[in-house]
């Protein structure tokens, strides 16, 4: 693992990367996009074990922190959509330098699953997304996060989502952030006909549903595995502990190495 900063000199993200740990290395690189908060911190975990496996497998990765989140720069407060998004894309271009491929494929979860899909349409060097327990409502993911800090009370929520910040579970959403959360639904996933799409969930879920609709005109560039897995991203305990579930992990590692054989 090399830990490395990289991108604009002023607004400087952090990553970590993991070059190819076989002698028969994989034409094609693979960029990890976290989730936001809370779970992003359910997931370093597992993040780091799907990093380390991929290289395993031959694959040169990169897994990075987002402007103002992690170790990357930026107030906590200063996140936005569209930086992050172009945040994305900055990790893409510093992988292919790095590992020197001319192709990636991004595997996104939850809110980072919602930014891969969105990057992929731009770009012409992204041979496949992996969706992994996306968000697909961005609204109604964010009723779930303010519903995990017990916040019951209609007046007080209505009053906190007139406010610029607010804070969930020790973490900030401004209303820039929360407004680009609100524009966030099923026909804001782009359908490019020459990307692999695969969606790969812990459960079945409605919004998976019309996910797996709108994907359907991929026909045979399209995937959906439902691998019952742990899937409470945002669950917070008393110990603040992590969550891996090896099955839909092993499944992401599958899926990669048969795509890359095919």
């Amino acid at each position: 693992m090399n830990p490395l900063f990289f991108g604009n000199s002023e607004r400087p993200l952090y990553g970590v990367y993991h070059p190819p740990r076989t002698r028969d290395t994989r034409a094609r690189g693979i960029v990890l996009c976290y989730p936001l908060g809370q779970e992003y911190m359910r997931a370093h975990r597992a993040f780091r074990q799907l990093a380390i496996l991929l290289s395993k497998s031959g694959f040169p990765v990169l897994r990075f922190d987002y402007f103002s989140t992690g170790d990357s720069s930026g107030e906590n407060d200063a996140g936005t959509i569209e930086q992050w998004l172009s945040d994305v894309g900055t990790a893409i271009d510093e992988l292919k330098d790095n590992a020197g491929v001319e192709r990636v494929a991004l595997i996104g979860l939850r809110l980072g699953a919602s930014l891969a899909a969105r990057v992929q349409a731009g770009r012409t060097d992204v041979s496949s997304v992996v969706l992994w327990d996306p968000v697909v409502v961005g609204a109604a993911y964010l009723a779930e996060l303010i519903a995990t800090t017990g916040e019951g009370d209609p007046a007080r929520n209505a009053v906190a989502a007139r406010n610029d910040v607010i804070g969930i579970n020790g973490f900030a959403w401004t209303k820039t952030l929360r407004e680009g959360l609100d524009a966030m639904t099923a026909d804001a996933f782009p359908v490019v006909s020459n990307t692999r799409v695969a969606l790969l969930v812990s459960g079945e879920r409605d919004d998976y549903a019309r996910l797996r609709e709108r994907y359907a005109s991929l026909n045979g560039r399209f995937t959906y595995r439902c691998i019952p897995s742990p899937g409470d991203w945002a669950f917070i305990d008393a110990y603040g502990s992590a969550l891996l579930p090896q099955d839909i992990i092993q499944g992401i590692v599958a899926h990669l190495n048969q795509e890359c054989e095919q």
